[in-house]
């Protein structure tokens, strides 16, 4: 059953609904019953949150690379400056070369924490979208199968109830009839017939 559901653009802030996949209740309701296409759409999104997480901490390593070079830069232009020391050059150069391949690395880490955010909201709004068509389904599906299952137990219910009946009625009949024959015989030719007959 294919619905057409549109959701406000900002419903996953509006509502701060989290990364589905991450979400213990979700993945109990529907993680066993995923379509393909959830299932695809679950893996990508599983893949941008790890590349976002990874992004999120080499950013800070290469941030603090970073800044031990820089302290590193100082520390070798205070030797080549005060101690006149000439030799050192050649790793102020290398030490330079680090700091902007660092900072290629920032910059590209940097990147990748700005726009997956947003490929993640997309990836999870699509899982989201798809959730709600399939909860609505079973939704309907198990409402039918309890108006059924509710029909089933009035019906059983009715059956119960005049058994009951019958019973108490064939237990009132018993109970006279041996009360009548224990009455009108007495008690020891009555205990004769039971044990010849029950």
């Amino acid at each position: 059953m294919e619905k057409n559901i549109e959701l406000d653009q900002n419903i996953i802030k509006k509502n701060k609904i989290p990364i589905l996949i991450e979400d213990g209740e979700w993945t109990s309701l529907f993680e066993s019953t995923m379509t393909r296409s959830m299932e695809k759409t679950s893996k990508v999104l599983k893949e941008k949150v790890i590349e976002y997480r990874e992004a999120t901490k080499q950013i800070k390593i290469y941030k603090k690379l970073k800044k031990d070079l820089m302290e590193r830069v100082l520390q070798i232009s205070n030797e080549v400056n005060n101690n006149q020391n000439d030799s050192v050059l050649d790793s102020l150069e290398q030490t330079k070369d680090k700091i902007l391949q660092a900072n290629d690395k920032i910059d590209e880490f940097q990147f990748m924490i700005e726009t997956l955010p947003k490929e993640i909201e997309i990836l999870n709004k699509a899982l989201l979208t798809e959730t709600i068509s399939i909860a609505y389904e079973k939704i309907e599906k198990g409402s039918s199968k309890i108006k059924d299952l509710t029909d089933e137990i009035i019906k059983l219910r009715d059956q119960l109830k005049r058994s009951w009946d019958e019973k108490i009625e064939l237990e009132k009949t018993v109970d006279d009839l041996y009360h009548y024959l224990h009455d009108t015989l007495g008690h020891e030719e009555t205990n004769k017939l039971d044990r010849k007959f029950l």
